[in-house]
């Protein structure tokens, strides 16, 4: 019994220097392994654990850098308001920001996806496909459509190499609605203005072209056409002059003389001007005016209390029955100065309210034409109102009548 218990105890020795020396092997070659890495050579172990702990350390930071680079990139990327895709090698998306979120709608979760199932629009998917096979920049304008409104987006899908020798294909939006829009607008305006000078044109040219065939011996018929092309003319030249006016104003480059005045010399103007133009249509003209004084262009003020009260007196004029009467009365707030301008005549439609200040609307084309208008004084008027730093409420029903409110800044 004693023997075996030394042979055992041998044995249990042996194997303990065994794994000793493997252990020992082991160590060896990582503290030389350590050594290589640190670039140090015959050193003490914990020498070499404390430069290992430093270095540790350091890689920790640069991670907390590369993360927080990371998190900040991101965070541009998502304030951006330009939709941005990132795909892999395969089409599939990798990433996407905010405003692209919003752009799909976060259709179930696009990351992950093929492009193709996150994109509705044909054109988009093709420029995807053939950048793909190409490895070649692909760009075009397309139509999507965003929560019920038509969006224009200029589509850009780029290649581009990692350093990593990987590959990815980028995909930018750029919204050119705004630039779509105006350029819609450029082309309907130059159609209005075209059409606008196309019918006293046309009848100057009728006219004239009659009056050239003709031996003119009906004086009272010469006189008539010559009449109507006299007009016709001043109707063009109005227009012109209501054109250039509003460019002029509308030039943010160009200022208004601001000057301190009194309210009651531009009302009292108007009224002198206006005044003899309701006695002819029997329309009672009344003005209440206080002391207001207000910074403003005294010119440009005459002009939009002008054509506020002309178009006031002349609407009213064609009321066929019930009281022909305008009212036009200045007063003052701590914060405002304020002009009104109330009629009795047909009112404006509700629907009509909001687009009364646009250029050329009119309410009633053939009685805005008969009565010379150019479909270009209520946005003058809101021209100079807005250049002033105020703003202009319209209240109205049909039948009733309408007054127009006009707001002007007493502190500027």
């Amino acid at each position: 019994m004693e023997m075996f218990l030394i042979i055992a105890g041998i044995l249990l020795f042996a194997l303990l220097v065994f794994f000793f020396r493997k252990k020992l092997s082991e160590y060896r070659i990582f503290i030389k392994k350590v050594a290589d890495m640190l670039g140090e050579k015959d050193v003490p172990p914990l020498y070499l654990f404390e430069r290992l702990k430093k270095h540790i350390d350091n890689l920790k930071d640069k991670i907390v850098r590369v993360e927080v680079s990371r998190d900040n990139f991101l965070t541009i990327l998502n304030s951006l308001s330009e939709p941005i895709f990132i795909l892999d090698r395969e089409g599939n998306i990798t990433f996407l920001n905010e405003a692209a979120r919003k752009l799909v709608q976060d259709r179930i979760n696009p990351e992950g996806r093929r492009y193709y199932e996150i994109f509705e629009d044909y054109y988009i998917n093709e420029m995807v496909e053939e950048t793909i096979k190409s490895l070649e920049p692909q760009e075009g304008t397309q139509v999507t459509y965003v929560e019920n409104d038509k969006k224009y987006f200029h589509v850009k899908v780029i290649p581009v190499d990692l350093k990593s020798g990987d590959k990815i294909f980028v995909i930018l939006f750029h919204d050119v609605t705004k630039e779509r829009k105006l350029d819609e607008m450029r082309r309907e305006f130059i159609a209005t203005v075209s059409h606008e000078l196309r019918t006293p044109l046309t009848s100057i040219h009728g006219y004239a072209e009659t009056l050239l065939e003709d031996d003119l011996e009906n004086k009272e018929l010469v006189k008539r056409f010559l009449k109507i092309i006299e007009e016709e003319s001043a109707r063009m030249t109005r227009l012109i002059n209501d054109l250039l006016d509003l460019e002029k104003m509308e030039e943010s480059s160009v200022e208004f003389e601001m000057k301190e005045l009194d309210l009651c010399e531009v009302v009292d103007y108007v009224y002198r001007i206006v005044q003899p133009i309701a006695e002819e249509n029997e329309v009672d003209l009344e003005v209440d005016c206080e002391d207001v004084m207000v910074k403003g262009n005294k010119e440009r003020l005459i002009q939009m209390l002008l054509n506020l009260v002309d178009n006031a007196v002349k609407y009213t004029s064609f009321k066929e029955k019930g009281e022909k009467k305008v009212w036009v009365r200045a007063y003052d707030t701590p914060e405002w100065a304020i002009i009104e301008v109330e009629d009795t005549g047909p009112g404006i439609p509700k629907e009509a309210q909001s687009r009364i200040f646009e250029k050329f609307f009119r309410v009633d084309k053939a009685r805005s034409r008969k009565m010379g208008g150019t479909g270009l004084g209520l946005t003058i008027v809101k021209t100079i109102v807005d250049r002033h730093g105020g703003k202009i409420e319209v209240e109205s029903e049909i039948g009733q009548g309408t007054l127009m409110r006009v707001f002007l800044p007493k502190d500027r």
